[in-house]
């Protein structure tokens, strides 16, 4: 049956409605991830109002209009005249840092004494500071002997055997290697502080005449961490799990000899407030199943999760537990919608307002007054709770959102409950970020290094890196710790790890920066 040309020009309507919907989405997609890719990285959006902003506050304008005075606020633009002032530069710095350093004086000689007029010699008459520069000693290697002594006594006589008595002496690190506990926490902090892979590293090393491999590198970090640092790793370990809130969040980490294609590094950290101790740690699994959480911290943890929206952390794998939201990655999924937009039609969207409703939010917790979480928690629903509040009902009266900002607006919509758990406990922060820095700092080694070769790696990389993330929280020297740690550890009697852990009267003493 042929169809009638009505029928054709309705159909075919309909196939360009079809394409230029395919179209847009694409389009869409194009020019998210182009900007994901090329894009400033910074969450912030620019502001879309020119000239002056509004003399009244929201607030005071729902006020007026409530008083049912009809109000015609007038905004003059004018042309912004942009002015750079340079800043002031602090006197005496330089001096300062200068005079910190050992002093070495040279004085440059003049060549000729002799008077140029009459050839006769020239008395010296003094001589003046004409210049001062900072300057560096190589590194350079150097070999210690430790000589043990012995002590006899000639008044004894155990039954016909002499009495001596021998010095006791230290356990090296790593017997009958080149690598001391000196260099080996100078390439652990190369490596997991620096980024500075193995094999980079190994052409160094050979420069100031160490004959040593990269392999052979990775070799002796990964025997110090299994069998001196896996303690105190577990004690840290054993800390976070008393913990009332922890900070959780995943990356992806490639083992060459893993049967999975792509392991992960689980991380985990303490919240910047009210917890006991600082800490993060890392954890290696060859998978990104929920199932991983209970194994890290326990199937029956009774404190807060703060997460992402990630499906992993389940309600139903974990009944029992309370998760927090991150609602810096709520708001993330509305910032990449405004990201589509063009400026003209940028500050009439709905995402863009609904990205000013959670910048209020945070405005409002930047604000907050305290001294206990329990202050804090009363001070959050006080000032916080209604500007999180009209978000929500703001997001709930958008009527038909279509895309990714449908998309967004359900997201928010299910971590609800999770979000308003800030107003339960006023230790849980409000966002994911502090954990966020902690793990981007491993994508830089992960980028540099690409991979481990060995699950044994892998697990002693999330060591290091557990080790050298909390040191840092608690203002350690990377390289005086590990030291610390690799001079002592090998030699302790009692076994007692409490003495290793980074807030230690007697750590902060030897390795504060």
């Amino acid at each position: 049956m042929t169809q009638t040309a009505e029928e054709q020009i309705k159909e075919l309507k309909q196939q360009l409605a079809e394409a230029n919907q395919k179209i847009a989405q694409l389009t869409a997609i194009i020019k998210l991830q182009q900007n994901q890719m090329f894009g400033k990285k910074t969450e912030s959006i620019e502001s879309v109002v020119d000239g002056q902003q509004s003399l009244f506050s929201d607030q005071e304008l729902d006020q007026l209009q409530d008083s049912g005075i009809s109000i015609t606020e007038v905004i003059e633009k004018k042309t912004k005249q942009v002015v750079r002032h340079r800043k002031a530069k602090q006197s005496g710095q330089r001096t300062a840092f200068l005079n910190s350093l050992p002093q070495v004086n040279k004085t440059i000689y003049l060549d000729k004494t002799d008077c140029p007029a009459c050839h006769e010699p020239m008395k010296t008459i003094g001589q003046h500071l004409y210049s001062r520069e900072v300057r560096l000693k190589p590194a350079e290697l150097y070999c210690v002997n430790l000589f043990q002594e012995s002590y006899k006594c000639p008044h004894c006589d155990n039954q016909g055997k002499d009495i001596i008595i021998s010095s006791q002496m230290p356990q090296s690190l790593l017997p009958h290697s080149y690598v001391s506990s000196s260099i080996l926490a100078q390439a652990a902090e190369y490596k997991f502080e620096l980024a500075l892979p193995f094999h980079r590293q190994a052409k160094f090393w050979q420069a100031i005449g160490l004959p040593i491999s990269g392999r052979q590198l990775a070799t002796d970090v990964i025997k110090v961490s299994q069998t001196y640092l896996e303690p105190l790793y577990q004690r840290l370990t054993e800390l976070m799990h008393d913990e009332a809130v922890i900070q959780m969040d995943e990356t992806p980490f490639k083992v060459i000899n893993d049967a999975k294609s792509t392991g992960y590094f689980w991380a985990t950290r303490t919240t910047q407030e009210f917890s006991h101790h600082r800490i993060v740690l890392f954890h290696y699994r060859n998978t990104r199943s929920g199932k991983m959480i209970g194994d890290i911290i326990g199937q029956h943890y009774p404190g807060i999760i703060m997460c992402d929206g990630y499906g992993g952390y389940s309600d139903r794998l974990y009944p029992q537990a309370r998760f927090g939201s991150c609602l810096v990655h709520i708001r993330r999924e509305f910032i990449r919608v405004t990201r589509l937009l063009d400026k003209s039609a940028l500050k009439h969207s709905k995402a863009f307002q609904v990205v000013k409703l959670l910048g209020k939010v945070f405005h409002q917790e930047n604000q907050l007054q305290y001294q206990d979480q329990e202050e804090k928690r009363q001070q959050r629903i006080k000032h916080v709770k209604p500007a999180l509040d009209k978000f929500y009902h703001y997001i709930q009266s958008i009527n038909r959102p279509q895309g990714k900002f449908r998309s967004a607006i359900n997201n928010a919509l299910k971590l609800r409950q999770r979000v308003y758990r800030i107003f339960e406990n006023g230790q849980l922060p409000l966002s994911n970020n502090a954990l966020e820095s902690e793990i981007r700092f491993t994508t830089v080694v992960r980028k540099n290094c690409l991979f481990a070769k060995s699950i044994a790696g892998a697990k002693a990389n999330a060591v290091y890196y557990t080790l050298v993330a909390t040191a840092k929280l608690n203002h350690l020297d990377i390289y005086k710790y590990l030291k610390y740690l690799f001079d002592h550890l090998p030699n302790q009697q009692n076994g007692d790890i409490e003495a290793f852990l980074p807030w230690n009267e007697k750590v902060q003493q030897e390795c504060h920066t």
